[in-house]
């Protein structure tokens, strides 16, 4: 399944940010998905567990982790989050408060788009992740924004005290935006002193 197919568009600071804390966009995106897929895939085995060893229809189960969890998913009593949330609760929909942080934010002039062609995620990780998670698109937005935002976080508080020690700066930005245009643009900038984040 490809999602995002005409990529996805960031301001230059917020790639800076995000590059701050992670030595490549696509891989970590890539490998957060992969990791996510992977870690939703036992969880709905686990969940499952107990309901396929009391079903007397079962009497054999594979013996290997993505045709089990691609029995579960073919399963009549089997349903998405999205499914069991339109269930629960007829009039709510699954939330859109991350494509709309997104949406927020105005993106013209030095723009950075990750993933321009799409990314493609295999169908049966997709299925997974939508065992736990309302709307695909919506948890990448959240993954993304989260650490963009840790990025910058570790970027100001590596950088503030640089820059308040610095005689030759007299004024600063009023605004974190732009407070992380001066920081990368500072000579003494590097992504490199960062380490590494790792998202769950």
């Amino acid at each position: 399944m490809i999602i995002f197919s005409s990529g996805i568009v960031l301001t230059a600071n917020e790639n800076a940010s995000l590059l701050h804390g992670v030595t490549d966009a696509e891989t970590w995106l890539s490998s957060a998905i992969t990791e996510k897929a992977r870690l939703s895939r036992d969880g709905l085995i686990e969940q499952w567990r107990p309901t396929l060893y009391a079903d007397n229809s079962v009497t054999k189960l594979p013996a290997n982790y993505d045709d089990l969890a691609t029995l579960i998913l073919a399963r009549s009593d089997y349903k998405t989050r999205a499914q069991k949330i339109a269930v629960t609760y007829p009039v709510e929909t699954t939330s859109t408060v991350n494509k709309d942080n997104y949406d927020a934010v105005k993106r013209s002039g030095s723009i950075v788009t990750l993933f321009p062609k799409g990314i493609d995620i295999p169908d049966l990780d997709v299925k997974c992740i939508l065992a736990f998670v309302g709307n695909i698109e919506e948890w990448i937005y959240g993954a993304i924004l989260g650490q963009v935002n840790r990025g910058r976080k570790k970027m100001v508080a590596m950088y503030h005290p640089v820059i308040m020690a610095d005689s030759s700066v007299t004024t600063m930005p009023a605004t974190q935006e732009g407070l992380i245009s001066m920081i990368i643009a500072r000579a003494d900038y590097s992504s490199e002193k960062s380490i590494g984040f790792v998202l769950n």
